[in-house]
């Protein structure tokens, strides 16, 4: 017995040594693979690449599996949410100019479209017909791709020998995230290339599968020459399925003007391969419709003629499902002028995706609009309106930037800047007024210490380089109390009037591509142009946004100001770098390099500040590993922030956000003088945000 189970152990030694190390031979085999694969991305020269044009071919078909009311609410889902086809298919065959990898422009030669009036549904899913998989990303800063050197640590690889010598990559990601994917792979095992290539993943909402065949040689093979995609859409119970084909390359040359758009004849000509069955027979039906509907307004105009007849139109109908339900719900945009040079984009009117929550704002909605034209490539204008509701404070606010850029290249901007509804704190005004006088106002719940600030900036921008901009102009400010009755009765102005040149001065060391320090001067004077405030202000900002492998970004932030001079004891205190935002957006991240739970009264009160903000972004940090609830993340963030002020010693903020395809979550703790001052969070809804 002894010697057998001396044997027993010998043999299954040698059975675990000799499949250990047949593991390692095959993991070798594949890092050396995979290493060629990464060397070819790498090798391909993309530089002097000359322009050029070339033709392609795109074609979808759109199927409504199961839908309900809360269809109608997502974006261009609208023309499809309520008609009454459930299937819909297309022909496009557009023209490319090429300059670069990543930059091209296409222009649309013919088209056949049974989506009502020409309508584009999901526009977001087009993203996916040009991945760039040699790319950190595969799409533009998203899905970390499986064949990028950097990406390597988040994946599992396995190899496959094929008989015609070519080789089968598998893939999988270690961590069940969304910025990753799933799939397979064609490698020529010489020099690394990818020859095709599926992949699989789910991103904002989408599941899906894409089918690649890439191009043969030189900067071609970066790219693919075919494209299959098939995705999958699920909301509220709805199921939507679409399938799309994009073939690159094409020679078929046609006039860029083609006064037919819907040339059947002319589009079968062109189109590369036979449509399947399934979306040719939803294109006859959509053009025999077309002919019974164009046969029947002819009858009627005819018989009209002979005898005419009252019409009667379902207004309802028209009125809330053609007008209000498409304006209201639907994201609207429209372009107008020569060779459509003009721009208008609407949000939705009404969408509940637009609301907000914060712990300092309470609920906050709202609502964007924007509009543009271009007259050359270097001179374009741009008005913008981006308003907001505040619920727990009553108030509206709204912002109009008008920026007419006369010199692209150089950022020579003309500009005006219109803000209104902010809420401003002054604590001095309030103990100016007599104690009887507070007391009685108190009772009705009137506020003293705020006010309403209308503000104007007019200014002109100029780089005389890449590293000096310079900016001259000045601000207006008109703060009217919010209960004026109460400043009435004390006898004391209840609005303050400034007018103030400003000087802004920005160095950037290394370009725009690095950090960027900022100066800024004003001085208000009082009597000018019916002012009756004067003070003198300078702030120095210094920001920076270093991205880093792996879609991981680190945002820094510092700067300082001081009022060197104030007339008189009436005045208030806004600095423009340490201010509550109520309509936020614009450095990188809606939340970056702003503190969260700082009471709005405390931007108000100190002649000085100092600050700084860092934000660490990235897709896989801590919630990422989660099961389950990793799969749906797609940011992490972790927030520091601190603020030294007469009174504050200072304020420190820590914060840690998550981004999902539904919800940015973020929670944040305040402590002022080294103590605990508050915890609280904020939600924002990212739901279709890229649609």
């Amino acid at each position: 017995m002894g010697m057998q189970r001396y044997f027993f152990v010998l043999l299954a030694t040698l059975i675990l040594t000799t499949a250990a190390a047949a593991k390692g031979k095959e993991k070798k085999e594949v890092s050396m693979l995979m290493e060629r694969v990464y060397s070819y991305g790498e090798s391909v020269d993309t530089t002097g690449i000359k322009a050029s044009s070339t033709y392609v071919y795109q074609r979808f078909f759109f199927s409504t599996d199961k839908r309900n009311p809360f269809l109608m609410a997502v974006p261009t889902m609208y023309a499809v949410a309520h008609g009454g086809a459930r299937q819909f298919a297309g022909e496009f065959y557009d023209k490319m100019s090429f300059n670069s990898i990543g930059n091209f422009k296409s222009k649309r030669i013919l088209q056949i479209n049974t989506i009502p009036r020409n309508r584009s549904t999901m526009p977001t899913i087009l993203e996916y017909l040009t991945p760039e998989i040699y790319n950190e990303t595969v799409l533009d800063g998203y899905l970390l791709s499986p064949f990028h050197r950097k990406n390597r640590r988040f994946y599992k690889y396995h190899q496959i020998d094929m008989r015609n010598g070519l080789f089968k990559i598998t893939f999988k990601p270690k961590v069940d995230n969304t910025q990753l994917l799933s799939g397979r792979a064609l490698i020529d095992p010489q020099t690394g290339q990818v020859i095709s290539t599926d992949l699989y993943g789910e991103f904002d909402m989408i599941r899906f599968r894409l089918e690649l065949i890439m191009g043969e040689e030189g900067l071609p093979s970066l790219l693919p020459i075919r494209c299959e995609l098939y995705g999958r859409f699920k909301f509220m119970g709805s199921k939507f399925s679409a399938r799309y084909l994009c073939k690159y390359g094409l020679e078929k040359e046609l006039p860029d003007s083609i006064e037919n758009l819907e040339d059947r004849e002319l589009m079968a000509s062109v189109r590369p391969e036979p449509l399947p069955k399934e979306e040719k027979e939803v294109i006859e039906r959509y053009f025999e419709k077309q002919a019974r509907d164009k046969a029947r307004r002819d009858s009627l105009a005819a018989i009209e003629t002979l005898q005419p007849t009252k019409k009667h139109k379902n207004m309802a109908k028209y009125i809330f499902w053609d007008i209000l339900g498409d304006h209201i719900l639907n994201r609207i945009k429209s372009k107008f002028g020569t060779d459509d040079r003009g721009f208008v984009r609407i949000n939705p009117i009404f969408n509940p995706l637009y609301f907000g929550y914060s712990d300092t704002k309470g609920v906050v909605y709202k609502f964007d609009i924007r509009g543009g034209y271009t007259f050359t490539p270097n001179r374009d204008i741009t008005l913008r309106l981006k308003a907001g509701y505040m619920f727990r404070q009553r108030q509206m606010y709204v912002r109009v930037p008008l920026h007419f850029n006369y010199n692209k290249r150089r950022h020579a901007t003309f500009a005006i800047d219109f803000d209104y509804g902010r809420h401003i704190y002054n604590n001095e005004i309030a103990q100016d007024i007599p104690t009887e006088v507070q007391d009685s106002v108190a009772q009705l719940g009137w506020r003293l210490d705020y006010f309403r600030d209308t503000y104007l900036k007019v200014y002109n921008n100029y780089d005389i380089s890449d590293q000096w901009s310079f900016n001259v102009g000045f601000t207006y400010h008109r703060r009217q109390a919010l209960h004026p009755e109460a400043f009435r009765i004390a006898g004391i102005r209840n609005n303050y009037r400034s007018l103030a040149p400003r000087l802004e001065v920005q160095f950037r060391p290394l370009g725009f591509k690095g950090p960027a320090i900022t100066f800024d001067y004003e001085r208000a004077i009082k009597g000018l142009l019916n002012a009756n405030t004067a003070y003198e202000r300078l702030e120095v900002d210094g920001s920076y946004i270093h991205r880093m492998p792996r879609m991981q970004i680190i945002s820094m932030r510092l700067g300082g100001g001081l009022y060197t001079y104030k007339g008189g004891k009436q005045y208030f205190l806004d600095f423009t770098n340490f201010r509550e935002n109520n309509l936020v957006g614009g450095w990188e991240d809606d939340w970056s390099g702003e503190f969260e739970l700082l009471r709005r009264s405390w931007y108000n009160t100190s002649r000085y500040y100092v600050r700084a903000n860092g934000t660490y972004e990235s897709p896989l940090i801590m919630m990422s590993y989660i099961p389950f609830l990793g799969h749906y993340v797609e940011k992490e963030r972790l927030y520091l922030g601190a603020v030294l002020a007469e009174e504050l010693k200072p304020y420190v903020e820590f914060g840690i956000g998550v981004t999902t395809r539904w919800l940015t979550l973020g929670g944040f703790i305040g402590t002022k003088n080294g103590h605990f001052e508050r915890i609280g969070g904020r939600v924002g809804f990212e739901l279709f945000r890229k649609w």
